[in-house]
C-alpha cells in the first residue's frame, strides 16, 4: 500500500499542473539540504541507537571495565548519530505542495545487548561479549505539506506522507582475556567476528516547521520532524533489527532551499 501510495505522488511531483504562482517560486520546482539534530528514541531500537555525545564506542568499557590498557579494542567518536537531508519538492499552489526527501543517517556508538558469556582456555578466563554496534541509515519519503501562507516574510507548515527506511545495522563480537591476580588486573581484547543485516522497513513520516525568507530565490526552514518504521523481528540476535519491534526517530532540522 505504502509502495503505491509513493508512486503515485512520485508522478504528481513530475507532472505540469497549471497553479497559482506563489510570491516566492516561478516554476513551482525547489531543492533543498540541511542537517538535523536527531535521535532514535524509544524501546530497544531506541536504547541502542540514542544520540551520544563524546562517547565512547565500547558499550562494555563506557558502564563496566574502568581499568583497561591502550592494547584494547577500543575507540570513540565526537557526535552520534549525523544526518544529512536532500529535499526535491513541487508546488501545487500557494498552500499545498509535495515533497520527496531522502536523509543519511551514521551512527557509530550503538548499544545492543552484550549478552556475556564467560568461561575460560587453559589457565586463561575470558568473558565474550557483542560491542561496538553501528548502524547507517536512509529513510525516504514523500509527503503532502500543508502551508498557512506566508505572512511577513514567514510560514508555518505541516507535512505527513509514507516512508521507507534502508537500514543496515552491524555489530562485533568480542573475547576479552583477563587475569587478576597479586599482580593486578590485566586484559586484552580479540576480535571473533561480527553479525550484520540489512533491511527495508515500512512506515510514514511527519512534520511541523516555519520556513521563512533568505533572499528573493532561497528560504530557509527550522522543522521538528517524527517517523516510525516497523520492524518483523526475530530475536535470533541482539541486532536491533532483530530484537526491536518499531525505530522511532525524532529530528531538528535546518535546510535551505533554492527556488528554480
Amino acid at each position: 500500500m505504502n509502495k503505491s501510495v509513493i508512486l503515485i505522488l512520485l508522478y504528481i511531483l513530475n507532472s505540469d499542473f497549471t497553479y497559482p504562482q506563489s510570491s516566492y517560486s516561478n516554476s513551482g520546482i525547489y531543492f533543498g539540504a540541511g542537517t538535523s539534530v536527531s535521535s532514535y528514541l524509544g524501546g530497544y531500537f531506541g536504547n541502542a541507537y540514542a544520540m551520544r555525545i563524546l562517547s565512547s564506542g565500547s558499550y562494555y568499557y563506557d558502564n563496566y571495565n574502568y581499568n583497561y590498557n591502550s592494547y584494547n579494542y577500543n575507540s570513540s567518536t565526537i557526535w552520534s548519530p549525523f544526518q544529512f537531508s536532500a529535499v526535491l519538492g513541487k508546488n501545487i499552489n500557494d498552500f499545498l505542495s509535495i515533497e520527496a526527501e531522502s536523509d543519511f543517517i551514521f551512527h557509530f556508538n550503538g548499544r545492543v545487548d552484550p549478552q556475556f558469556t564467560s568461561g575460560a582456555t587453559g589457565n586463561r578466563n575470558y568473558l565474550d561479549r557483542n560491542d561496538y554496534a553501528s548502524l547507517f541509515a536512509i529513510p525516504v519519503s514523500v509527503c503532502f505539506k500543508l502551508s498557512g501562507g506566508f505572512e511577513n516574510g514567514s510560514a508555518a507548515y505541516l507535512k505527513i506522507g509514507p516512508a521507507f527506511q534502508y537500514t543496515s545495522e552491524r555489530y562485533d563480537k568480542i573475547r576479552e582475556y583477563y587475569s587478576d591476580n597479586d599482580h593486578g588486573y590485566y586484559s586484552y581484547d580479540i576480535y571473533m567476528g561480527s553479525v550484520s543485516k540489512q533491511q527495508w522497513l515500512p512506515g510514514f513520516k511527519t512534520g511541523i516547521g516555519l520556513e521563512y525568507f533568505i533572499s528573493d530565490f532561497s528560504y530557509m526552514v527550522t522543522e521538528l520532524e517524527y517517523s516510525y518504521f516497523k520492524i518483523d523481528r526475530t530475536n535470533n540476535t541482539a541486532l536491533a533489527l532483530d530484537s526491536a519491534p518499531e525505530a522511532q526517530l525524532f529530528s531538528l532540522t535546518t535546510k535551505v532551499f533554492f527556488q528554480f
